[in-house]
């Protein structure tokens, strides 16, 4: 059964649980944090469903991709793009399904920020709670029931997810719905929950109290600063960047905490799962003032979500580009990221070592070294200025 997947194969989307008849599936969390599947023989029935759904042991394309549009856009209202990580695209479109009277199905901190989970909202408040980009992997059990529920109810779906987690909703349903919407994004790989809740247990530490607050790639300082920032009850804050922040640095420059799937990612592929695919367009040229504010990319996969599209275009900037313009910016979008050489000693050491203090050994870094790189970096921006 789906419990002798190779862990290499094993995206973690949790569909196999949700697709089990007889609830014989459950998850084991291994020392990396990652979770895999786990069967209970006593309750399966040996029906093979979790084998022949599981888009890593099946095929997971959309019949109805084609060849995507590429356009560079932001959402035109100020307020949405700057609290957005990118270019806001998400949240229109989110926002769209609202008043289209359906549903979001997206992802959310758990009330202490330490995790991230899939679920269904359909109010603006919900929907405030779904944007922004989380970073590493989120809880999906329950949400392919919960969305086929809400098709078989007559509701409107939009579902934001990886690609893998598209293709576990597009297995799990089974046929094509004109009422669901799938949005993916450009991932790089996904990280390890374990580890971003000790790097957030570290900052509670560090600065003497919970965190009330979390934003990943925070624009305080502009939208390629790939800004970190955490508010904390006791009325402080963190806010590093690029240069200065561990998690960032452990993720972008180490690749020392992704799931190990994401080596040999299935989904880096030209023709998308998704009707929507969103993501930051790294390397365009724009105004200093766009740089700043963020720049999204849309690719658009599906007839069904040109459609889509068209309901909010008069909400966003929309300039058509190349497919090649995308991939000089950002690589990820067909290649997968290499495991970090240090990898396998990071998650040796990291029980017993503060997660900052082994980011940096493993990368070779001292705070001089931060120092002076920060330095520079805040003279180069500058000068651009």
């Amino acid at each position: 059964m789906i419990d002798s997947i190779k862990q290499i194969d094993c995206t973690g989307c949790m569909m196999c649980k949700d697709v089990c008849p007889k609830r014989a599936i459950t998850y084991e969390i291994d020392h990396e944090g990652f979770w895999y599947p786990k069967v209970d023989y006593d309750k399966c029935i040996k029906c093979g469903k979790c084998i022949k759904t599981c888009p890593s042991l099946s095929e997971h394309r959309n019949s109805g991709a084609h060849e995507p549009k590429v356009y560079a856009a932001w959402a035109l209202d100020d307020s949405i793009r700057l609290k957005s990580t990118s270019g806001g695209i998400f949240y229109i479109l989110a926002e769209e399904m609202l008043k289209l009277g359906g549903v979001i199905a997206a992802c959310k901190y758990t009330d202490d920020y330490k995790a991230a989970y899939h679920t269904i909202g359909d109010t603006i408040e919900d929907l405030e709670e779904f944007k922004g980009s989380k970073y590493f992997q989120s809880d999906t059990e329950g949400i392919y029931k919960g969305i086929r529920d809400q098709l078989k109810s007559g509701k409107k779906v939009l579902f934001c997810g990886t690609p893998c987690q598209v293709a576990g909703l597009s297995r799990f349903i089974g046929t094509e719905n004109p009422n669901l919407v799938t949005v993916d994004f450009i991932c790089r790989g996904i990280n390890s929950p374990m580890v971003f809740k000790k790097y957030v247990d570290e900052c509670e530490k560090h600065h003497g109290s919970p965190v009330k607050k979390v934003h990943l790639k925070n624009k305080n300082k502009g939208w390629t600063r790939l800004g970190t920032y955490m508010e904390f009850q006791n009325g402080k804050n963190y806010y590093r960047d690029r240069v200065t922040d561990p998690w960032v640095n452990g993720y972008v420059r180490g690749d020392l905490f992704m799931r190990p799937c994401c080596g040999k990612c299935k989904y880096k592929e030209r023709i998308r799962v998704a009707d929507i695919s969103i993501g930051d367009f790294w390397g365009l040229k724009r105004t200093q003032n766009d740089l700043f504010k963020g720049i999204s990319v849309i690719l658009v996969n599906t007839d069904k979500g040109a459609v889509y599209l068209q309901g909010v275009e008069d909400k966003l900037f929309l300039e058509k580009r190349t497919y090649e313009e995308v991939t000089k910016g950002n690589g990820c979008l067909l290649t997968s990221s290499k495991m970090g050489e240090h990898r396998a000693e990071f998650f040796e050491r990291i029980s017993d070592t503060e997660f900052e203090q082994l980011v940096w050994s493993l990368l070779g870094e001292t705070r001089k070294s931060i120092f002076i790189k920060e330095l520079k970096y805040n003279i180069k921006s500058l000068i651009k200025k």
